[in-house]
Formats: C-alpha cells, sequence, structure tokens
C-alpha cells in the first residue's frame, strides 16, 4: 500500500494541519458512533434489539440538520468494560472513531450484573470490580482522544436494575453498589475531560421503564431517559470559524459532515478526484462504475497504455475508457461481455474493487444479517469491515445492493489513507 499512496501522501500531509477545530467555532454536521453494551445498542426488555437512546440521538440530530452519519454496529450485548478496551484496537473500530465528532459510551454495567449472576455481589467484590470498570473506562476515552482528539465523548451513567426486589437488606446492598458504581462513572468521566450523562436520578421506580421483571433492559420511554438527558448536556458540534477553514474546492459540499467534507478536500487537493464542470461535487448522487475506475486509477497511479479490456459498451473515445482498461487488466474489475460504465456502483462491488485494488484480507469476519455465507462478495465484504474501510447500517446490515454517492466512496479511500498514515508513523 505504500506504493499505492507515494503519490499524493506528500501533496495531502500539509494539508491536514489545517483541519483542526478551534474555539468560536460555528455549529455543523458531524458522525456519531455509539460504543458499549446492550444499552448502548437498544436492547429491549424482551431480548431483540430495537430503538434506543443511540437512535433517538441520531433521529434529532438529524432533524436539526446536524448528522454526517451514525454507527452504533460496534455497540454489542454483553460486552463488559474490558471489552471495550480490546474492541478500540481493532482497525474498524478505530477508523470510525477517527471519523467521528460525537461517540457516546455506555459501560460497566456487565461487569456488576455478572456478579449478581454468580451470587457474588458484595462491597467487596463491588469495589474491587469497580476499580477494575474505572480503569478500563479511563483506558477507553483516552484511546478515544488519542486516536481523534477533536471527538467530543459522553459517557452515560446507568440505573438501578432490580426496582422489583423484594424490599430488604440485599435491594439496600444492591442499590448502594450500583449507587457506588455511577459514582465511580462519573468521577473516572469527569477526570479525563470526558462528559458524564446523569441518568438514575430521572428513571421512575418500579415497572414503568423496567416492564419485564426478568429483564433488566428499559422500554423505549426508559432509553428516552437517556436521549433526554444527553441533550441536556450536549452542546453540538463545532468546527473551525469560516476564516480559519481552506476555501471549499467544491461549491455544494459546505453542509456536509465534516469527515466527508475533509474526506473530498484532501482527494481533490490530491488530484485523486475532482469536480463536475459548474463547480459542484454532487457528493449525494450515485457514483457510476465509470467514475470508480477513474478515481481508482489515480489513486493506484496506474498508467500507460493497456489492451483492450473487451467491453461492448466502452469503446476508446470514452473519458474512462484508459482507466477500465488498466484495472480491468490488474483484475480490479472481472471480464464481462458489458462493464455498465454508467451504471452506479454497488456496496458489494464496492467491496470488491477496493480489495482487489488495495489487497485487504478478511480479519474479523462480518455478521450482516443480508449478507449469508454464500454471497458471491461475502470475503470482500468481511475484508473491507475488518479493515475498517466499510461499515454497515442499523440492526447489523450491510445493504450490498444499495448504491454508493460520491461521498461515500470519498469517505471510504479516506479511510485507506488514514490507515496508511498510521502504519506510516508505527513504522
Amino acid at each position: 500500500m505504500k506504493k499505492i499512496f507515494s503519490v499524493f501522501l506528500a501533496s495531502i500531509l500539509f494539508f491536514a494541519a489545517f483541519l483542526t477545530p478551534s474555539a468560536g467555532a460555528a455549529t455543523v454536521k458531524g458522525d456519531y458512533v455509539a460504543l458499549g453494551d446492550s444499552i448502548a445498542a437498544g436492547q429491549t426488555p424482551y431480548k431483540e434489539i430495537g430503538r434506543g437512546y443511540a437512535d433517538m440521538i441520531e433521529a434529532k440530530l438529524s432533524e436539526q440538520g446536524a448528522l454526517g452519519s451514525f454507527t452504533k454496529e460496534y455497540a454489542t450485548s454483553g460486552d463488559v468494560s474490558g471489552t471495550l478496551v480490546e474492541k478500540l484496537k481493532r482497525t474498524d473500530v478505530k477508523a470510525a472513531v477517527q471519523q467521528a465528532e460525537l461517540v457516546t459510551i455506555s459501560i460497566g454495567a456487565n461487569d456488576l450484573l455478572n456478579l449478581v449472576k454468580s451470587g457474588n455481589l458484595n462491597l467487596g467484590t463491588a469495589s474491587a470490580t469497580l476499580d477494575q470498570i474505572k480503569t478500563n473506562l479511563a483506558s477507553s476515552i483516552r484511546t478515544i482522544q488519542s486516536l481523534n482528539p477533536n471527538a467530543k465523548v459522553y459517557v452515560f451513567g446507568y440505573y438501578f436494575p432490580y426496582p422489583h426486589m423484594e424490599e430488604g437488606e440485599q435491594k439496600s446492598n444492591y442499590q448502594l453498589a450500583f449507587s457506588i458504581f455511577n459514582g465511580g462513572l462519573k468521577t473516572t468521566t469527569e477526570s479525563t475531560g470526558a462528559v458524564f450523562v446523569e441518568v438514575d436520578s430521572y428513571f421512575k421506580p418500579e415497572s414503568e421503564y423496567l416492564p419485564n421483571k426478568a429483564d433488566v433492559h428499559p422500554n423505549e420511554a426508559g432509553y428516552k431517559v437517556f436521549a433526554d438527558q444527553f441533550f441536556n448536556v450536549w452542546s453540538g458540534f463545532t468546527t473551525t470559524p469560516d476564516l480559519e477553514k481552506p476555501a471549499d474546492p467544491f461549491s455544494d459540499i459546505n453542509k456536509l459532515g465534516s469527515q466527508a467534507r475533509i474526506a473530498i478536500m484532501k482527494l481533490a487537493e490530491a488530484g485523486i478526484i475532482n469536480g463536475k464542470a459548474d463547480g459542484t461535487f454532487a457528493p449525494q448522487s450515485n457514483i457510476t462504475r465509470a467514475e470508480t475506475a477513474i478515481i481508482l486509477a489515480r489513486a493506484l497511479n496506474v498508467n500507460g497504455a493497456a489492451k483492450n479490456p473487451g467491453f461492448s459498451d466502452v469503446s476508446q473515445g470514452m473519458k474512462s475508457y484508459t482507466a477500465i482498461a488498466q484495472l480491468t487488466e490488474k483484475g480490479v474489475f472481472a471480464k464481462a461481455p458489458r462493464f455498465n460504465p454508467d451504471q452506479p456502483l454497488t456496496r458489494a462491488q464496492m467491496a470488491r474493487v477496493l480489495v482487489q485494488s488495495f489487497h485487504f484480507k478478511a480479519g474479523v469476519p462480518s455478521k450482516f444479517n443480508d449478507v449469508p455465507g454464500t454471497h458471491w462478495a461475502k470475503e470482500e465484504i468481511d475484508a473491507v469491515f475488518s479493515n475498517g474501510v466499510m461499515t454497515g447500517g442499523t440492526n447489523f446490515m450491510f445493504y450490498p445492493e444499495n448504491s454508493i454517492t460520491r461521498a461515500e466512496f470519498a469517505m471510504s479511500v479516506y479511510n485507506i489513507w488514514l490507515q496508511y498514515q498510521s502504519k506510516s508513523a508505527a513504522s
């Protein structure tokens, strides 16, 4: 990959210095990543993943026109605080955090709940467990801050999950343990400079928010408490004032989420992407297969003559002819009777051409509900997912047949550059 990006690395390194947010900023769109356990994922009282607080935050920010992108795919039921520490070492999670302006965390409750299930929850074990939670939480926040110093990190407190217990000493001890747990979350969060979101004080007792006595997860009304308290402390997305921002190379990207805008600006500066004749980039237009070929040929620094690729709908007079011919010769595009140059690129096709271009290998297998093991691009989707180049949507879906926009394609190429930059810094 080092040779692939040598052409434009030097031209974009200096450009990054102008992209750091500062004080006195104007409100803009931002990208949101929700991390943590089943509460962050939105698990219902009946063991399904539903509409949780992260989805409610996403909906409100979208209504305000303030959201660029959102994912909660890294929030997983059963995760403990140590799991988050390890998850933040994954390439795909790191890439998502590096692009986010907002990161929320719900973690640590399972550490205590596991003690309850084992029958070993007392003040002594709770204290020891809390020390480990605090250590893991602080480590996770600092990792996020190291990956992305400009991301705003919000950590949610927890509620007492056993309001249905019979009154007595055991319930009192449990209440005390969870109160100490919340206090530890708060002090640890604030010590790192992140923002703590208080929840417990606003949770109503008994069954109103926790209708299933056999389950500790709230209903939508309970999750709304989380979302409401978040917006009570939310300060909004900010970026550098207009006078300090580099000029937009295209007239229609100023309202994009900041990371999409940065990706487009960097790639345009490096000559990898171009706009339209009218000075626009058309970020929300679907990228065509021909446009994909042109951009990849520039990124790969592929030049020189190539033999006729043999597509009946690709002629030598086309702007994309040389790029299509070169990349077909290299195996990026498969040989077929037709190329369909004006057809939109699908997400599955994008996974394939990126893997063929940059030789990604599958690491952690994807578990998307709409990508079965028999899917023709399963291996390529696993590869781009495990390398943090492409992520999925809500409910663990990849949407392989959906089209890709020009902005989304630019973001994926930018993700690859981020990985290269990270590897170069480590070498």
